[in-house]
């Protein structure tokens, strides 16, 4: 089976991407009380999967045109990742497995590439798509833990349908952060008529200055439903993954990605930097460039960070936002990405010396 994860964090504009590093906002706070409930619910939860290990789950890969084992392992995920986006499965299973050690989330596409594996019968495909599953839903991946609801709501993938187990998997997805999750998760709450329930997570999934969003389901309930469901709010608040973690959880993603794309396609930026050098550099650009006022995707972005690079080179400390021959060029919505790089290089060559 196919599973069908949408990463819903990608739609949101770029500019609500610029937030506080992972390590500052990923932190769940709230009573101990809740805290400790929430470790017994997830550690009895994690007693339903098989025992395994990093050594049994991953298979022995041999490096491949694409990926080897010397790369460093956010660009090894990032192709990985545009490998499977080009439906490249066979090459972006080897990138997935040498970037998976240090990469949880490299377990959730490993799963779904595993799914399509026409080479290997239905029993061999469910099982190893389900062991990467379980593997990284072990590691707190709310990407694999919706996997696990898929599979148990739907009987998929080895699984026994069991949608007692499926909710307790979509519910701990949800508490991790996954927007998709949590829709699904008021919708559950909904067709079973725990509209306090319901009422919480759609507090939980609207905007902050938003007052209005569970208006609808208040309609419908009674006082002391609405007491209940705002007491299962503040529960909630302290328990779940902030919205802020999970933008900045996929501008993490984002760097390897971009890092990926010039590895391929522009290796020369790169040179002389080290891999926490070249890190750091796509890392700031990136920011830099969500802030431009003529940035508007991620083709803008990848321009910015591959020309702004080169010009450094030549001109240290340089900006090229800074430069309106270049600013042209990258407002010119006439030019591929190809395109605007290579005209914004000339620029670069004939003045930045």
């Amino acid at each position: 089976m196919r599973l069908f994860i949408q990463s819903q964090i990608r739609e949101y504009p770029l500019k609500l991407f610029n937030v506080l590093p992972m390590a500052l906002v990923v932190l769940l706070t709230g009573c101990t009380t809740a805290s400790d409930k929430t470790a017994d619910k997830e550690s009895s939860l994690n007693d339903t999967l098989p025992k395994l290990t990093l050594q049994n789950v991953l298979p022995t890969v041999a490096s491949n045109e694409q990926c080897n084992a010397q790369m460093d392992s956010d660009i090894l995920f990032g192709v990985g990742f545009l490998l499977y986006e080009n439906q490249e499965l066979d090459a972006a299973k080897t990138c997935m497995v040498l970037a998976a050690p240090k990469h949880p989330r490299a377990f959730c596409y490993l799963s779904m590439i595993a799914g399509q594996d026409e080479s290997k019968t239905d029993e061999q495909r469910n099982t190893e798509s389900f062991n990467y599953m379980a593997y990284s839903a072990l590691q707190n991946d709310w990407c694999a833990e919706y996997g696990l609801y898929q599979a148990y709501n739907y009987g998929h993938t080895s699984a026994k349908q069991d949608t007692a187990l499926a909710l307790r998997w979509l519910e701990r997805s949800a508490r991790h952060g996954y927007p998709e999750a949590q829709k699904d998760l008021i919708e559950k709450y909904e067709e079973q008529g725990n509209l306090s329930a319901a009422y919480a997570w759609t507090r939980i999934m609207a905007k902050a200055d938003d007052t209005t969003a569970a208006d609808a389901l208040k309609a419908r309930m009674s006082a002391a439903q609405i007491t209940d469901g705002e007491q299962r709010y503040t529960q909630l608040t302290g328990q779940v993954t902030s919205k802020q973690a999970l933008y900045a959880e996929a501008r993490e993603e984002d760097v390897g990605r971009y890092s990926a794309e010039i590895y391929q396609d522009y290796p020369d930026t790169f040179k002389g930097l080290s891999s926490a050098e070249r890190y750091n550099y796509v890392k700031q650009s990136m920011f830099k460039a969500i802030d431009l006022p003529f940035v508007k995707g991620r083709g803008h972005v990848l321009s910015y960070i591959v020309v702004n690079r080169q010009a450094q080179l030549k001109k240290p400390g340089v900006d090229i936002a800074q430069d309106k021959k270049i600013v042209a060029v990258m407002k010119d919505d006439e030019l591929s990405v190809a395109e605007t790089i290579a005209q914004a290089l000339s620029i670069v060559n004939k003045t930045y010396r």
